[in-house]
């Protein structure tokens, strides 16, 4: 076996280092500008981090029970609050409604069913919204998904100061991670902003957007691609409100990102470090945000769901811990800890508390919480941060050279380099270079008999049933004015489009009916074949 070793993004590594290898660094202290060490000045000791998990199947009651059961099984955000992380199903998430030919198949499978406000209060029954910290796990359908949820909260009675949660905003993975029916990126650039813009003017309780490396992770980019690739987007963002007149301190405060905790431990743990570091910098050099608190780069980190296998799903509890273990080293706010189970299907209530056990375990069992940054000073550690930072640089430049995160799109530029690295490690996979437990190495077969969750078959049928009985119901004058008035917004450049479309959805305008109307707008957005 060769001596010479490297990291997942390729960084080659010493046998050992030395303080030559940090000699001229700069010392940091956790809290402070540019927060490489941490948010906090205490860490864990003040503000441990949180059990976020997201969840979502079939139809909206069906998601409530589950919420009921993390509820009871210590879920919860911040501050105490009541915590629902929602991933919506394919016909949602793109923008559709489950009485479309073309998604049907797809309605209640991986998330849950949301067409109307009617599922909304179905789905939120027993919550009350003004104790509640909600994620909508939804990026191109952003703007329908917050219209929806603040119609709801309006005809409830709860304040829209009173909403706390994080609408994910984030449309540009969509143009380079997975291809799906959105709009063009200039629009939708538009549009990110156009929700932050209603959130911090009326719902300041919401963090704006999510920044998602996890998802750039999960289509095979290594970690150095994965903090640059969320960078640059979120830069994008950041530009696109400023240029439109929000100011730069109450939007940076509201960005979070998202990474992955994958198989490269060291690694990825660095990676965090420096995309903080870098992140700070930017917001200061370019954007001039004045107060270090906006330049805290808030991470909610989630435990990588690529490297579980339906060969041997126990071996899995210990990827999920080792992960979750890199993941509070890295100093995260909030961690997803991934089931076991997950290669085969949605999570069982048995994983799934397996899972937050993982973390409570770690917290409440190994002193982790005791000290602020413990790996802070190694010398490999801050060695491998610096190496980081300089790769994920040049990629944020080389962007920059070309135009821009809309250049790099149009020139697919970004997915090529993702493609490119997702097959590399396939070919390492097969030559046993990158070796996976039970999977090329050490097989198992499964073991019979255990308990997979199904969704419920006749979700979809029942989905499409309440739908046209809603859509009977309603007043379709009132519906297609709303919608007209969407579409006249929306043509024009400066004109703010959320307060319009919260009032379709008010008048009983289905998610598709409002995404639709965009899309009609603005066209559809034409990937660029791409030849690696």
């Amino acid at each position: 076996m060769s001596s010479e070793r490297h990291t997942s993004s390729g960084i080659p590594l010493k046998a050992a280092y030395t303080e030559d290898d940090t000699k001229g660094l700069p010392g940091e202290d956790p809290g402070k500008f540019p927060f490489t060490r941490g948010i906090y000045p205490e860490g864990y000791r003040k503000i441990p981090w949180i059990e976020s998990f997201a969840s979502g199947y079939g139809l909206p009651e069906e998601t409530n029970e589950r919420e009921h059961y993390l509820r009871t099984i210590g879920h919860k955000a911040f501050g105490g609050l009541d915590s629902v992380n929602l991933v919506f199903d394919r016909p949602t998430f793109l923008g559709y409604d489950s009485d479309d030919p073309a998604v049907f198949p797809d309605v209640g499978q991986i998330g849950v069913i949301v067409d109307t406000i009617e599922d909304l209060e179905r789905l939120f029954k027993g919550f009350d919204l003004a104790k509640l910290n909600v994620g909508f796990i939804i990026d191109t359908q952003a703007p329908a998904m917050m219209a929806l949820y603040v119609a709801l909260a309006d005809r409830w009675g709860v304040p829209r100061t009173a909403l706390n949660g994080i609408i994910c905003n984030n449309p540009c993975e969509a143009y380079f991670v997975a291809r799906m029916r959105t709009v063009p990126p200039k629009a939708g650039l538009r549009m990110a902003a156009d929700v932050a813009k209603f959130c911090i003017k009326e719902a300041p309780g919401f963090n704006i957007c999510r920044m998602n490396g996890y998802n750039v992770a999960e289509s095979g980019a290594n970690p150095v691609q994965e903090a640059a690739f969320a960078l640059v987007p979120a830069i994008a963002i950041m530009q696109e409100a400023v240029d439109r007149g929000l100011d730069a301190d109450k939007v940076a405060a509201r960005v979070t990102f998202q990474f992955a905790q994958g198989r490269d431990f060291f690694e990825h743990i660095c990676k965090i470090r420096a995309a903080r570091r870098i992140w700070a910098n930017i917001l200061k050099e370019r954007f001039h945000v004045t107060d270090d608190l906006s330049c805290r780069m808030k991470i909610h980190m989630q435990t990588a769901g690529s490297t579980l296998t339906a060969q041997g799903p126990l071996n899995n509890i210990i990827r999920i811990t080792l992960q979750t273990l890199g993941a509070v080293l890295s100093g995260t706010q909030s961690v997803h800890i991934a089931s076991y189970d997950e290669a085969l299907g949605l999570p069982t209530e048995e994983s799934v508390r397996i899972a937050v056990n993982t973390s409570k375990i770690l917290k409440h069992e190994s002193g982790i919480c005791d000290v602020v940054d413990p790996l802070g000073g190694s010398h490999f550690v801050e060695s491998l941060t610096n190496s980081i930072e300089d790769r994920v640089r040049a990629h944020i430049n080389e962007v920059e050279e070309m135009g821009g995160f809309i250049a790099a799109v149009e020139t697919g530029h970004l997915e090529k380099l993702v493609v490119r690295e997702s097959y590399s490690f396939q070919q390492k996979m097969q030559a046993k270079e990158e070796v996976f437990v039970g999977l090329n190495e050490d097989v198992v077969e499964e073991e019979p008999g255990r308990a997979i969750f199904r969704v419920n078959e006749k979700g979809a049928k029942v989905a499409v049933e309440r739908l046209k009985e809603f859509k009977r119901k309603r007043n379709q004058r009132e519906v297609e004015m709303a919608i007209e008035a969407v579409k006249e917004a929306a043509a024009k450049d400066t004109k703010d489009v959320m307060p319009l479309l919260i009032e379709a959805a008010s008048r009983n305008a289905t998610i598709g009916e409002m995404s639709g109307a965009l899309v009609e707008v603005f066209g559809e957005f034409s990937p660029r074949t791409i030849l690696c």
